[in-house]
């Protein structure tokens, strides 16, 4: 029986992309995984920027916190609501199936933050985990063969994220064995990686129990996301929490589309001019009228970049409602009825622009019911 992403790890026959990481994952190390689990790709439609902090953060955040905060003596940890925290050494692993266990104390998000509203795609991460035998940690990715990273004291850029949840586990880190494989092409840059986070957090909570200190993505758009985004809805995150919004897309009769056209220029991510384009669009998902998300994306999109330009135009000439570059993409809002000809005249328009031809994924909001 199928589990949410909450209750626990998910089964083998959920899907073949994680009987494949599970696979290599007993190919690598020899032995099955313990664990498995799987984060949605967050992705921030509109909004999110923090005061006096760049959109990207440092792609390998340490999250431990000064040592002179470090728990001691009359210092305590403090656990999340509701959790328990055993600081002791050997502590027991993490729940099993059917209990309920999350990344971490997720910490408070920066106050003044831009208010951000994100959905969570079907393609994210997949972690697959174990025990490793000589206390020691090695982590492999399916999406780079040739790399492996056995030490923290020499992380590859693909390693950052799981290595990130390590860091945030425990000091020092566990050991384990892990398998990461991301579900869309790093090339595309539409995830920043905190599902990566999520999932390697969640998978090493069930091995060595509740984290000591939450991951530096936890306050991401993007991580909250991943966590927290159900089917059929997206997700307010404000100062006051994640809040979540009807977006039922198939109800409506449309789609989001990804347009990946192979570009190397990421998008120009700009503040919000008006400052409220976030709530104008929750008044319409609240409404509602999903159909409204689309002109609130073009009004965001920053132009700059000719060809996300050009295959942003083609796409709502030829009936897309609205749409945006983020990443090296350009997300669409499209009726479905619309979806062919969206696609064939942004390929006609491209063509002879680009390396290839571009590349479509159409979406509706997921959620950890994957």
């Amino acid at each position: 029986m199928t589990e949410t992403l909450k209750d626990g790890p998910v089964g083998l026959a959920d899907d073949p992309e994680i009987r494949i990481t599970a696979h290599i994952y007993e190919r690598i190390f020899g032995d099955p995984p313990t664990t498995l689990r799987r984060a949605p790709g967050g992705l921030t439609l509109l909004g999110g920027a923090a005061p006096g902090r760049g959109l990207e953060p440092d792609p390998r955040p340490d999250p431990r916190p000064d040592p002179k905060l470090v728990p001691g003596p009359g210092r305590e940890p403090r656990p999340g609501p509701g959790r328990e925290l055993d600081p002791r050494p050997g502590r027991k692993p993490g729940p099993g199936p059917g209990r309920k266990l999350d990344p971490g104390p997720e910490p408070s998000r920066e106050r003044g933050a831009e208010p951000a509203l994100a959905v969570a795609l079907a393609w994210g991460a997949i972690v697959a985990a174990g025990p490793h035998p000589d206390g020691g940690v090695d982590l492999y990715s399916m999406n780079r063969h040739t790399d492996r990273c056995t030490s923290l004291d020499d992380v590859p850029d693909w390693a950052a994220h799981p290595v990130e949840a390590l860091r945030a586990h425990a000091d020092p880190p566990p050991p384990v064995r892990m398998i990461v494989n991301r579900e869309l092409p790093v090339e595309t840059g539409l995830l920043s990686g905190a599902e990566t986070v999520c999932a390697a957090a969640m998978a090493l909570g069930d091995l060595h129990g509740p984290p000591l200190w939450p991951t530096a993505s936890a306050g991401r758009p993007e991580f909250l996301a991943a966590l927290h985004s159900r089917a059929r809805h997206a997700l307010l995150i404000t100062d006051a929490g994640p809040e979540q919004l009807p977006f039922d897309l198939a109800a409506a009769g449309l789609r989001l589309l990804v347009i990946d056209i192979g570009a190397t220029e990421d998008a120009i991510i700009a503040p919000d001019p008006s400052g409220d384009i976030v709530e104008r669009a929750a008044e319409a998902l609240r409404a509602g009228y999903p159909a409204g998300l689309g002109p609130l994306l073009t009004e965001a999109h920053e132009p700059g970049r000719p060809t996300l330009d050009l295959a942003l135009s083609a796409a709502t000439d030829a009936g897309a409602l609205g749409g945006r570059a983020l990443g090296r993409c350009v997300i669409t809002l499209v009726p479905v009825r619309a979806v062919r000809r969206v696609r064939a005249e942004v390929t006609a328009h491209l063509d002879g622009r680009t390396t290839r031809p571009p590349r479509f994924l159409t979406a509706v909001a997921s959620g950890r019911n994957l």
